[in-house]
């Protein structure tokens, strides 16, 4: 039996469970990455669409396309920490395993760094991107003005949407963090070492593929969060910078629906 400790308490691992990891070949990684974005590319691209066709609200139909790719990200990654690797369902095995040690304020403090230098860079970035295809991006009104185009909607005073948003974001962080950074990320490094970052960044932000116009905006945001990941060993950084940034959108919704109110 494997005694792994932890900042609070010992989790002893079970006699015969797969207690180190393994690594993930180079094809691996593009298999662990590639079926998601397929399945996000099906969702927003072909689901959506059928799902509105049939009846279903605008909002209520993204939300679905959204969750439900996230729902088999978590699932997928919990099933690969309890069955395949045989760890047990406890908070000492999932902090050890999940790189999420006993929280501190200076990882909350250099998590809102990251959050900060994440939205320099995706602005930057994004519009060197509509600069290079010769457009020009809408200043904020028109991010807001966006939120009703993706909808398809009227958004105004309608509260509801944000409650939606409400149950959309913590999944969306959550099915992300735990699939990339907890599951994939480790093995990654045992394969590429330093350069893990780099092939997982680039990888992550490929994912994105289902909005194909926000990639170039995304890019130096998945490599800052997959460089952090990778340097720290401390999640909670990613975790809390990608929940911020997530949360952006849930800001331009609130603004949408309080518009003129």
């Amino acid at each position: 039996m494997t005694t792994i400790t932890t900042s609070n308490q010992a989790y002893s691992a079970p006699a015969g469970s797969q207690e180190t990891i393994q690594p993930l070949p180079f094809w691996g990684s593009l298999i662990a990455f590639g079926l998601p974005a397929l399945l996000m590319i099906f969702s927003y691209h072909v689901f959506m669409p059928r799902l509105q066709a049939a009846g279903l609200a605008p909002a209520e139909s993204f939300v679905v396309a959204h969750v439900a790719p996230m729902a088999i990200m978590l699932a997928a990654a919990l099933a690969v920490f309890h069955r395949l690797e045989g760890r047990p369902l406890t908070w000492a095995a999932f902090s050890q395993r999940y790189r999420y040690p006993r929280i501190t304020l200076k990882a909350v403090l250099l998590g809102l760094v990251t959050f900060m230098a994440l939205n320099i860079a995706y602005g930057l970035f994004s519009q060197l991107g509509a600069t290079l295809a010769g457009q020009s991006l809408a200043p904020g009104i028109g991010v807001i003005t966006s939120v009703a185009d993706v909808l398809g909607i009227s958004v105004q005073g309608r509260w509801e949407i944000v409650f939606l948003f409400l149950l959309v974001l913590p999944l969306n962080v959550v099915g992300e963090e735990l699939w990339w950074r907890g599951i994939i990320l480790p093995r990654q490094e045992l394969t590429h070492g330093r350069w893990t970052w780099i092939v997982h960044g680039t990888l992550w932000t490929a994912f994105h593929a289902f909005k194909w116009w926000d990639l170039a905006g995304l890019l130096p945001v998945c490599l800052l969060i997959a460089y952090i990941s990778r340097r720290t060993k401390n999640y909670w950084l990613a975790l809390i910078a990608h929940a911020l940034f997530n949360g952006l959108a849930l800001y331009l919704v609130l603004a949408a629906v309080m518009a003129q109110c």
